[in-house]
């Protein structure tokens, strides 16, 4: 419970950038605020003008459906004059009486002519016998669109469904939906009320819809008939108001809207007529009734639109005066840390405290800077002693010149195997003696003088030694310490492998992904358990040089001064086992020049 309870203050003690910390108090102590009261202000606007869109869309409707309404009862009343004016009755029982169908059939035509071919809310009329179904009498109004296609589609399609639902209306009058038009359905009924016809009036769906164009944002309206589709205006939105219609059915009230502030909106209108429920569903483009609200919405963005300059005014001061000069300080001591020292810091500021801040750490971290450089060359010198004291033991000391005539002599006696193995001691004599003291050299070099080594081994064994080479070229002219590889290879020659019988060398160098150069000397011998404690025990700082042989002297000294030139990452790796092949790694670090 301690621990958890110092965890907490931690958290809360740690430093906190005071470049965030500035940024929060400006953020909550103003932007947010500021920011709350605009959007709550926004908020109540577009609810306001909400409210008005949706009473201003309603009382469209009740308006339109009045229409509509209206619309409906002079079809009905229309409808009726069919019976009550007794002209069809009369004429009806004069040809049941002497039977002349012609006269019949010209009294019916003229009469419905009269009452329905110039009726602005009828498209058709068609008048059924029931006596004879086959036999029918209509009437078009060519002014609202009506056709003989239209008397066909009823004739085929329209009429058995309209007889079977006459069947159960007796003197009233209802609505009959086929597929997308619409009838008012009337019997006409003798004396004694038996139907002997039906009078069918196709309704013109554009004059009953008209009314409800004029609603504000008005983009489509369905009617229903007991839930099923009745008409519908043109659009893509009558599959939309068909799905939730349904929804719309289960209502009680009379006038109902659906759809919130942020959402389409869809008014229904409730009828209870002709012993069935009409529902009208108006579909409102939202774009339209969404203005006010838009508005609100634009003026918000308005308002924090003209606030972020300000914002960012004050961000920008109190980061190019005080955030920004902290960093370059803290960045600066950061780079001290990492040992870069003698940097200077560019020291322009306008205000009196940054300025002496940054003037006395330019003047603390060049003191630092003399300080060290003077520790470091002597720390050189030293170092540079004890490379030489190594590089020492392993330089012979050989009569080049010697060697020279006696190269001379073997060429004049034509004895040019012995004068080639001459010429490759010479260059090891050579480079061993270091007459210009470097102490780094090219690969090319390095390889030459392991080259003249290799030489003078296979002219001694033969067919019984082979060496293989693979080196990237570009590596070529990269600078290392001289004397690395020689020794390794001859490690390998002396001990890795039985070259009595078939010797096996292969030299691989390559530069690393890390960035390491790797130089690798392979033999085919196998490296036992004794042999590894022997080289454990070499490449150990507690080994007993006084015991060692030459060649065990020369790899300890190559992997010792790896590791003061370059660290402890570098330095001689010697891997294997009794069933592998000896691997002799060196490791160290390069600069790889880049190719032009």
């Amino acid at each position: 419970m301690k621990k958890l309870i110092d965890q907490i203050k931690q958290r809360f003690n740690r430093r906190k950038s005071l470049r965030w910390s500035m940024v929060r108090r400006l953020l909550f102590g103003w932007f947010f605020p500021l920011f709350m009261l605009i959007f709550i202000i926004t908020f109540f606007v577009a609810v306001n003008s909400h409210q008005q869109v949706e009473q201003t869309i309603m009382t469209s409707l009740e308006k339109s459906t009045q229409i509509m309404r209206m619309q409906l009862k002079d079809c009905e009343t229309a409808s009726k004059n069919a019976s009550y004016m007794y002209v069809i009755a009369e004429s009806y029982a004069d040809f049941l009486t002497d039977g002349k169908k012609s006269v019949f059939r010209r009294n019916v035509e003229n009469f419905i002519n009269q009452q329905y071919k110039y009726n602005g809310n009828c498209r058709t009329a068609e008048l059924v016998m029931l006596d004879d179904p086959e036999e029918m009498y209509f009437a078009m109004n060519n002014s609202n669109g009506g056709t003989y296609r239209d008397i066909e589609f009823f004739y085929e399609t329209a009429k058995d469904k309209i007889l079977k639902v006459a069947q159960t209306l007796d003197t009233g009058t209802t609505l009959v939906g086929v597929e997308g038009r619409v009838y008012m359905v009337r019997n006409l009924v003798t004396s004694k009320f038996k139907p002997y016809a039906v009078l069918a009036l196709e309704l013109n769906q554009p004059s009953l819809l008209e009314s409800y164009a004029g609603i504000w944002g008005y983009e489509n309206a369905a009617v229903y008939w007991n839930g099923e589709l009745l008409m519908a205006g043109q659009g893509e939105d009558e599959q939309y108001l068909s799905e939730h219609i349904e929804e719309g059915l289960k209502e009680q009230e009379e006038l109902y809207v659906r759809g919130g502030r942020w959402e389409s909106i869809q008014v229904y209108r409730r009828m209870n007529m002709y012993g069935g429920t009409i529902v009208v569903a108006v579909h409102i483009d939202k774009q339209v009734t969404h203005a006010g609200i838009n508005a609100s919405e634009e003026l918000f963005v308005i308002l924090i639109i003209f606030m972020i300059p300000l914002v960012v005014q004050m961000m920008r001061f109190f980061h190019k005066k005080v955030t920004r000069p902290l960093k370059q300080l803290v960045t600066a001591s950061n780079a001290v840390r990492e040992g870069n020292l003698g940097i200077q810091i560019e020291n322009e500021e306008d205000n009196e405290e940054f300025y002496q801040m940054k003037d006395s750490f330019n003047h603390m971290s060049k003191q630092l800077k003399n300080q060290f450089d003077k520790i470091y060359l002597e720390e050189v010198a030293l170092r540079d002693a004890k490379i030489m004291a190594l590089q020492s033991q392993i330089n012979p000391h050989f009569l080049n010149n010697t060697l020279e005539i006696i190269n001379w002599e073997a060429r004049l006696n034509g004895n040019y195997k012995v004068s080639g193995m001459i010429e490759a001691l010479s260059t090891m004599l050579g480079e061993t003696m270091n007459r210009n003291e470097q102490q780094f050299h090219s690969i090319a070099e390095e390889m030459a003088y392991a080259d003249a080594y290799l030489y003078i081994i296979s002219q001694r064994f033969g067919a019984k030694f082979q060496c293989t080479k693979h080196i990237d070229e570009r590596l070529m002219n990269v600078q290392v310490p001289r004397l690395i590889i020689q020794p390794i290879v001859e490690n390998a020659v002396e001990h890795g492998m039985d070259i009595t019988k078939q010797g096996r060398l292969e030299i691989r160098l390559y530069e690393r992904e890390d960035g390491y150069l790797s130089i690798e000397v392979e033999d085919n011998g196998h490296l036992t358990k004794e042999d590894r404690d022997r080289i454990d025990r070499l490449l150990s700082p507690q080994v007993e040089l006084s015991k060692e042989k030459r060649v065990s002297l020369g790899i300890r000294n190559v992997d010792q001064r790896l590791k003061m030139i370059y660290g402890e990452d570098c330095g001689l790796f010697i891997t294997g086992n009794d069933k592998e092949h000896t691997i002799s790694t060196i490791l160290l670090k390069i600069d790889v020049p880049t190719e032009q």
